[in-house]
């Protein structure tokens, strides 16, 4: 069997929990990842600001009644989201975001855009993590999926360094 990079497991990961379509905005570390989402039939909405992206994915949340998903590349790009993060913590609306980062070999040596996306977003999400193991993307993206719907519905964020998502294991 080939291998598989932690963006094509993230892809098939989000498809097994029923995300149809997730708003983004291209760039970083995350467009691998956008462009596997696509490859499992997922569709892409463009939007030409992440706190679009954010807010777009609580509308659909609320009219789908669903989890609405976002996508936004590191450093400012995920710093954007939070507005619309907020607003969905608020609103009760079930949000998965996630977000590429600085590769985790890396942090600590001031990288481009590095910052601790996850400490930012815990306050205005449920639930924030980093996925530091490629083999538990799935899991992780499980566990968001369950903490955006159980409870009182809201967001919750999901980090993804570069070297997770660029890197690659067996398909088995």
């Amino acid at each position: 069997m080939a291998d598989l990079t932690g963006s094509e497991i993230l892809g098939r990961a989000l498809k097994n929990e029923g995300t149809e379509e997730f708003f983004f905005i291209m760039g970083g570390p995350m467009q691998h990842a956008e462009q596997s989402c696509v490859k499992e039939g997922l569709r892409p909405i463009d939007v030409r600001h992440e706190q679009a992206a954010a807010l777009m994915a609580q509308a659909y949340s609320r009219l789908r009644q669903k989890p609405g998903v976002c996508m936004a590349a590191s450093g400012p790009g995920v710093i954007n989201l939070t507005t619309g993060l907020a607003n969905a913590l608020i609103d009760c609306a079930p949000v998965v975001a996630v977000g590429g980062s600085s590769a985790i070999g890396q942090y600590g040596r001031q990288t481009f855009q590095e910052i601790d996306q996850v400490a930012l977003l815990k306050p205005c999400t449920k639930w924030a993590e980093r996925v530091i193991d490629i083999r538990r993307i799935p899991e992780m993206v499980n566990t968001a999926f369950q903490k955006a719907m159980g409870g009182k519905p809201g967001p919750v964020y999901l980090d993804l360094p570069a070297d997770i998502l660029y890197g690659s294991i067996p398909e088995e």
